[in-house]
């Protein structure tokens, strides 16, 4: 799998939403105040990760038996 990330969220996503949902692209504060409420969200990421895995090899647990 190599170092590729798993998930990301670039800025050209940010702004295609802005776009889609608002009718507007975003400044380059507003850019980094949306960055801060994402980090601010995704702080139990960990625990969102764990709980991806825990499935993930519950159902290989199951495909096995």
């Amino acid at each position: 799998m190599g170092s590729k990330n798993i998930f990301v969220i670039s800025k050209k996503d940010v702004q295609s939403i802005a776009l889609k949902k608002f009718g507007e692209k975003l400044g380059v504060e507003e850019l980094e105040q949306v960055k801060k409420g994402i980090e601010f969200g995704l702080e139990c990421w960990e625990e969102v990760v764990i709980d991806a895995i825990s499935e993930v090899l519950e159902y290989r647990k199951k495909k096995i038996r």
